[in-house]
């Protein structure tokens, strides 16, 4: 990659690093922040504003760093792979950002409005990534999954996703609020899992190259796991006593993403490569 469009791609993060700044500023009304926080070693030492910010940071330039490692592999060409990154990586935080309604018993509309004040910032970054000159090698003539693999796609993901995360519940893996906001913790948990079957769409089958073992590991670890990560460090880099639960989820939810997409695509299910994509 040319240092100029490396130069580009910086300059992009940045600006939607400050367009997300100026919309949590802008939304601060709806902030889901404690009234008495206690803050992390790291928020302690830099402050709250600069410790967000260096989150800001970290979400959108890994945001960016996966979409240039699989723009060649989005279905579509210029800016509709932009907005098929950028609708999946919207989703996925918007969505990790309405679990805090059942976590810690915050409005929904609170936590709709705040995760809206991110997403809008990364569709925007993956549309004006996308717009920077094509590579060679990219995808143009991209045929749809049928309706029968979508509705797999996606039903496959659910039940993976759902039956994995009420194990971690139940056992006290990771914090939860099944217990004292039941319906809604089923209600996102069910919604969650069928999210990440919209981003598998949203984003093709990856990869017709590599094994379906890798494939899957590409899909889990590196498009979800990166994004899902780097999002939820924001409770332990400003919070203390969020890093143990932050990190199980993070593990838990990537191997439980891998596991749908091998399941999805695996034998049996009739999901194989054979020339077509969503």
């Amino acid at each position: 990659m040319k240092i100029g469009k490396r130069v580009k791609i910086v300059a992009i993060v940045v600006v939607c690093v400050l367009f997300d700044i100026v919309l949590h500023l802008v939304t601060n009304a709806y902030s889901t922040m404690p009234e008495n926080p206690n803050y992390s070693m790291v928020a302690e030492l830099l402050g709250t504003e600069i410790t967000v910010s260096l989150w800001a940071l970290l979400s959108f330039s890994g945001a960016a760093y996966i979409y240039c490692r699989i723009r060649n592999v989005i279905p579509g060409e210029g800016v509709k792979k932009g907005v098929r990154y950028g609708s999946a990586i919207a989703l996925i935080w918007l969505f990790a950002m309405l679990e805090g309604v059942s976590l810690f018993g915050n409005p929904i509309i609170n936590e709709f409005v705040v995760g809206l004040s991110d997403a809008i910032p990364v569709f925007l970054m993956a549309i004006l990534l996308s717009l920077l000159s094509a590579e060679k090698g990219e995808n143009v003539a991209v045929k749809p999954f049928p309706l029968r693999q979508k509705v797999a796609a996606v039903s496959i993901f659910t039940g993976i996703f759902l039956i994995g995360r009420y194990a971690a519940y139940f056992t006290g893996v990771i914090q939860s609020g099944y217990q004292i906001s039941p319906f809604y913790t089923f209600f996102w948990t069910l919604l969650m899992g069928a999210c990440i079957g919209v981003v598998c769409i949203l984003l093709g089958n990856i990869g017709n190259t590599l094994s379906l073992g890798r494939r899957a590991a590409k899909f889990g670890f590196l498009i979800f796991g990166v994004n899902w990560a780097t999002f939820l460090l924001f409770m332990p880099l400003l919070f203390s006593g969020y890093l143990i639960d932050v990190l199980s989820r993070i593990i838990i939810d990537t191997l439980l993403v891998t596991i749908g997409y091998y399941l999805t695509f695996g034998p049996g299910v009739g999901l194989k490569l054979n020339g077509t994509r969503s």
